[in-house]
């Protein structure tokens, strides 16, 4: 598969994935429910490749000079590290399913885990949120040079806004937020990868 094709599919599946794995989470597997525990951490953890691969097409439709390409490439690798971090999250997580024998060990090993220095933060806290700062600044400057339309902008940011607070506020009804963060960024990516998808004879540019 060429890369327009991988980053077309991306594009297109990889809100698909977070969405699914979070609804997975929902129909049991936070209470360790098999299998819906480790679907939704596999599921997961593709959608994060996927997502990753998003940005790295992103980051390649921006094509500025000078301290614009330098800009992307920050945003870039703070997107990146972000993914990796959140990639690590699921690795773990389907570590401790599968080493461990019911929800008491899985406390203990998780604690364990959380007890290393710079686990918590990096694994459980501000590591997989800096993704939103990275993909904010992307698609800043995609806008900037008119690479995408004001639409398409406002679906972005609609989408960060909604996943931000999704992950500080602490109020009922917070987890309807990710349904429609979820779509939103769906319906930003999704024509970008359908482009890409498209014949070669055809415009990659929204």
């Amino acid at each position: 598969m060429d890369w327009q094709k991988l980053a077309g599919w991306s594009l297109v599946l990889a809100p698909v994935a977070q969405i699914s794995g979070w609804t997975l989470m929902r129909l049991g597997g936070n209470e360790g429910a098999e299998p819906q525990a480790t679907v939704a951490h596999s599921v997961w953890l593709i959608g994060f490749v996927m997502l990753a691969l998003a940005c790295i097409e992103l980051y390649r439709r921006v094509q500025s000079p000078g301290a614009g390409q330098v800009l992307a490439r920050a945003s870039l690798a703070v997107a990146l590290v972000s993914i990796t971090a959140s990639i690590a999250e699921m690795l773990v997580d389907l570590y401790v399913g599968v080493v461990t024998d019911g929800r008491a060990q899985e406390k203990v090993l998780f604690a364990q885990i959380r007890g290393i220095p710079g686990a918590e933060q990096i694994l459980y806290g501000f590591g997989t949120q800096l993704v939103y700062l990275g993909l904010l600044a992307l698609v800043l400057q995609l806008f900037v040079l008119t690479r995408i339309n004001l639409p398409t902008l406002g679906l972005f940011l609609a989408a960060l806004v909604l996943f931000v607070a999704y992950e500080v506020l602490d109020i009922p009804g917070r987890q309807a937020l990710m349904p429609f963060a979820v779509l939103c960024m769906w319906l930003a990516l999704a024509p970008l990868g359908w482009r890409l998808l498209k014949p070669a004879a055809e415009p990659v540019r929204s």
